[in-house]
């Protein structure tokens, strides 16, 4: 384990690389789950327009049963119906984040709290890229899409929220905050040996007393 927060930096710098580069690798495998997740969602007709999800290399396609309606300046043919490409990584790389934070903790149970990690981070991403999906076909897709959907506006204001949150915040903050919960005492002794050296610092300092300003005497004749 670093002893020193300027070691912990440094071996965050070291690890990020290989990190991120063994997650590239592994995003169709770490995305299994989330496949699951959505096909799931959608045999059970949860949203009901949405009649299948295929895992791409590195994300997911929603297939709908909306067709596109009449869009100025496009023609589509009869049977044609809307999809939605997303791209998972995007929403997933706090997982790669999480990972090259406890490995350059190097805690006794890393392993461990990578497994953990993971698992607690899933049900964001999760969430995350359908909010994308829907936000593609709901939001972006027009109105005559949004009126076949027939959902109610607050449904689709919380999808334009988690998509918000889902790219702007969810990855990196998610991440920290998860390696931070299972490395808590890690960053206790960290925060503790700053605030002792601070208390030390300003112990060593001299204490100057207030003193007053010496008039000068007069002269005698």
């Amino acid at each position: 384990m670093p002893t020193t927060i300027g070691r912990f930096f440094l071996r965050i710098l070291l690890w990020v690389p290989p990190v991120f580069a063994a997650w590239y690798v592994l995003v169709p495998l770490l995305h299994w789950p989330i496949r699951w997740f959505l096909s799931g969602m959608a045999l059970l007709g949860l949203p009901e327009f949405v009649t299948s999800v295929t895992q791409s290399m590195h994300g997911f396609e929603f297939m709908t049963s909306l067709s596109p309606g009449a869009v100025a300046g496009q023609a589509f043919r009869a049977d044609a119906m809307v999809s939605a490409e997303v791209d998972a990584r995007l929403y997933s790389y706090g997982a790669a984040l999480m990972a090259a934070l406890t490995l350059a903790a190097w805690h006794p149970q890393r392993w461990r709290n990578l497994w953990y990690g993971w698992l607690l981070l899933l049900p964001l991403q999760m969430l995350a890229v359908f909010a994308a999906g829907m936000k593609q076909i709901l939001l972006s897709s027009g109105p005559a899409v949004r009126d076949q959907a027939a959902w109610a506006s607050w449904q689709l204001e919380v999808i334009a929220y988690l998509y918000q949150f889902s790219t702007l915040i969810m990855p990196p903050v998610t991440a920290l905050v998860v390696w931070f919960v299972l490395h808590r005492r890690f960053v206790e002794k960290f925060v503790g040996a700053d605030v002792i050296a601070i208390l030390r610092a300003s112990e060593k300092k001299p204490k100057r007393a207030a003193q007053p300003e010496s008039v000068p005497m007069p002269k005698r004749p």
